[in-house]
């Protein structure tokens, strides 16, 4: 259950998000956190709950990493899937077919490897 009711979104860019990010990992804090003491700060009110994240280990950041690039070799297997349908080449159409459930259930085995590693906070 969230503690906090009100809630802003506010869209950033790619530099904007880097940048929070590098500041919220550096304090040990989400992102969310570490927005909120800013705005706290600069209309002087109470910055409320803080919600503390440690930085995982290495380890795991390298398991997210993996599982991102499974992920996108997923997304290129789908659109080889489509192209080789496309031109005709059915045979080729069908032996891409046949990697996609496997890249597919390495990605989510690579999460479940991650969530055991390091759960998420509840």
């Amino acid at each position: 259950m969230r503690q906090l009711t009100g809630q802003v979104l506010v869209r950033l860019t790619a530099e904007q998000q880097a940048a929070v990010a590098t500041y919220a990992v550096a304090e040990q804090v989400t992102m969310a956190t570490w927005i909120r003491r800013l705005v706290a700060d600069a209309i002087g009110v109470e910055p409320g709950p803080v919600t503390w994240r440690a930085i995982p280990p290495q380890g795991v950041l390298e398991i997210a990493h993996l599982r991102e690039v499974v992920a996108e070799l997923g997304g290129a297997l789908v659109q080889a899937a489509v192209a080789a349908r496309k031109d005709g080449r059915a045979a080729e159409h069908e032996e891409i077919e046949m990697l996609i459930p496997r890249i597919k259930s390495s990605a989510l085995e690579l999460d479940r490897l991650k969530e055991k590693l390091w759960p998420r906070a509840r």
